[in-house]
């Protein structure tokens, strides 16, 4: 297990309270928060008890909302014709959602007239009257059509079935709500992008925030973005499923969610957008912190929605691979946390092409995020039979070079098949490395997961790069007591290609990253950015399009590092010289991309334009010899010793090599290219 020598166990309580109300006091809510739409924030349970993400454009084009109500006898009337509307939709990229929103009418009663009117489709229950305000309806019905960017692209009537003053034609002429889904679909223009709905009028006055409760707007809150998380034997250090455990903590939910520590989401919102975006609205923080302010009132049981219901097999379904690691491990009821990597040969018979992969940890309690590696060299497996336990520990990196990642898992995230009809080739006799990130809870525990992963049936449309893309660098050399240590690092790409998702990678004392491409044209695009960088909730960000970057593109990352003594996640007390390296007190610098390389055959070119910039950048620096000769030991150990990344980066350093003469002028020899395959 890596040592963490005597630093402060904040770091190693993370996620807990205790890390997160550090955490506060130094995290800020992102400038770029102002331009972003809150449609794209929406959440919502329906009277089931199932949460939606409104506006967040997963797995669907567009998203329907009809504004119904309880008592208005033309909404009431409409039930059939949209029931009809929504079994059109089922097969389509379409989510067809109600929204109930009056003021006076309780979830329970709510939930009765979607049973009696028998509506076949979801009802959100507007609690606290943020869809209402957002989209301001001025009757029921009223129908909004947002596409995948959460914008509205319609709204007004369903169709002219009715006419002025509500009166009743025999039937409707034109389908102007139908009309619109389907221009959404199509990706045209839609002919009236508004009309005017005939109904019932409505009022969307403010929220009384004197009036705010737990059973009808905080409850809702917390079941579709905590739950998933803070409930008994998962991940969280707490449950928040009944009032009880959210009462005892209104000031502290109040808090964190307004400092945005919670839910937890690094990746500032405005640099770049990605799936599953965790990120509560500025209405909902207003209401939690109304309710925190008033004492916590429990409210009215009958607006309290039902607990919610999570899914216990696989989601993707039937897998075509099944695996499990072979026995339990065991985590010791305290210490640093721990890094394990459990060898799951993979038995191919032929080479296969892996389409989506899906994980299940065996203990969602000590189980804080898994990444799934691919490892052909076999290095892996030999690493596994040096030690004892199941598995084998390292910290921050695998140890071996990888061949592949197939994708990271962590807490609350929603198994996605990768995008565009892509594949990841996997070759006969590969094998699986899961590391999994385990923190201790209290007391002895075991975990035992599994994962599943699902092959393509049919030939694909886009292979993935079967190597991952790493933009970073090497040339980490960072003096103790130094508050803000830049690194910088630049390719320029040698293909078009196509980004799916990315893995930002530091280790403790990194604080900031943020990587930007530049286009052959001048602009530039934000890709992503992390400026309170925390190694213990590092993520997989699956980009929400995947992102087309041509030849020529150049890919910027900054770093920055807190090797101070100020830095409470330090773990050197005093602060030491930090170097590049495998350990949990050296550092790192990576970016790591799952891309798609637009013209096959061109990866290895890819890979060249990585070793020719690592080259560049080896040969230019004013690293010192024990700076030089420690960072090629590092590199070694990580891209693997023996093979020829190993190779690589001892060619760029013999052992004992003067790189400078008496003058300074440095003495190092050009490097011939040889590309990690």
């Amino acid at each position: 297990m890596s040592n963490l020598g005597s630093r402060d166990r904040l770091a190693r309580l993370a996620p807990l309270a205790l890390l997160l109300a550090w955490v506060v006091l130094g995290s800020v809510a992102g400038a770029g928060d102002a331009q972003i739409p809150q449609t794209r924030f929406l959440s919502s349970m329906d009277l089931k008890g199932h949460p939606h993400r409104v506006g967040n454009g997963e797995g669907y084009n567009a998203v329907v909302l009809v504004f119904m109500s309880t008592e208005c006898p033309i909404s009431r009337e409409y039930v059939p014709e949209l029931n009809r509307l929504a079994g059109t939709l089922t097969d389509k990229p379409v989510k067809f959602l109600g929204v109930i929103s009056d003021r006076g009418t309780t979830r329970a009663a709510a939930g009765e007239f979607q049973e009696e009117f028998k509506i076949g489709f979801p009802v959100l229950f507007d609690a606290s009257g943020e869809l209402a305000r957002t989209f301001a309806p001025t009757h029921v019905p009223e129908a909004f059509v947002l596409d995948r960017e959460a914008t509205v692209v319609y709204r007004g009537r369903i169709d002219d079935q009715y006419g002025d003053l509500g009166k009743k034609r025999p039937a409707a002429t034109t389908h102007e709500l139908a009309d619109a889904v389907t221009a959404v679909l199509d990706g045209k223009p839609i002919a009236a992008a508004k009309t005017t709905p005939i109904g019932c009028p409505v009022e969307n006055a403010p929220l009384d925030a004197s009036k705010v409760t737990y059973n009808r707007q905080i409850a809702p809150i917390l079941y579709a973005n905590c739950a998933e998380c803070h409930r008994p034997g998962e991940v969280a250090p707490f449950s928040l499923l009944t009032y009880d455990d959210a009462a005892k903590r209104s000031q502290f939910l109040a808090e964190v969610t307004r400092k945005h520590v919670m839910p937890p989401w690094k990746a500032q919102i405005g640099h770049g957008r990605f799936l599953g975006e965790r990120r509560l609205t500025d209405a909902e923080l207003d209401v939690i912190e109304s309710w925190a302010n008033a004492g916590a009132p429990e409210g009215d049981a009958a607006d309290l929605p039902p607990q919610p219901q999570f899914a216990s097999g696989w989601r993707l379904g039937k897998p075509d691979l099944e695996i499990k690691v072979p026995q339990p491990f065991t985590i010791p009821p305290s210490g640093e946390d721990i890094f394990q990597h459990f060898v799951l040969p993979l038995n191919l018979p032929e080479n296969k092409m892996v389409v989506g992969f899906e994980f299940r940890p065996g203990n969602p309690a000590v189980v804080h995020h898994a990444i799934l590696f691919l490892d052909s060299s076999g290095m892996a497996r030999r690493k596994d039979e040096e030690t004892p336990e199941p598995g084998y520990t390292t910290f921050g990196s695998i140890g071996v070079a990888v061949s592949g990642i197939i994708g990271v898992w962590t807490p609350g995230m929603t198994p996605r098949y990768y995008p565009q009809n892509a594949g990841l080739p996997v070759s006969k006799g590969t094998d699986l490395v899961l590391q999994l990130h385990i923190h201790p809870t209290g007391k002895e525990e075991t975990d035992q997961s599994s994962l599943a992963l699902y092959f393509a049936d049919k030939p694909v449309e886009r292979t993935m790069s079967r190597a991952p893309f790493l933009v970073g660098s090497l040339l980490i050399d960072i003096k103790p007591g130094s508050k803000d240590h830049t690194i910088t690092s630049s390719v320029t790409l040698p293909a078009d290609v196509t980004l799916i998702s990315l893995l930002p990678h530091m280790h403790l004392i990194g604080k900031e990253m943020k990587l930007t491409a530049t286009l052959p044209d001048g602009s530039v695009q934000p890709i992503i950015w992390i400026d309170d960088w925390n190694f213990y909730w590092q993520d997989n960000y699956v980009f929400h399009e995947p992102v087309r970057l041509p030849k020529g593109t150049k890919l910027d990352l900054v770093s920055r590092y807190d090797n101070s003594s100020e830095n409470p996640l330090n773990p050197s007390k005093p602060p030491k010289r930090v170097f590049f390296g495998n350990g949990s007190t050296d550092e790192m610098c990576f970016g790591i991309f799952q891309l798609i390389v637009d013209k096959p055959g061109e990866e290895m070119r890819m890979q060249g334009a990585l070793m020719q910039t690592m080259m560049r950048d080896w040969n230019n620096s004013d690293l010192d010899q024990d700076a030089r000769d420690k960072i090629m030991l590092e590199a070694g150990k990580l891209f693997g010793g023996g093979d020829r990344a190993g190779d690589f980066f001892k060619s760029l350093l013999g052992p004992g090599k003067q790189r400078r003469g008496k003058d300074g002028e440095k003495k190092v020899p050009p490097v011939p290219l040889q590309p990690v395959g």
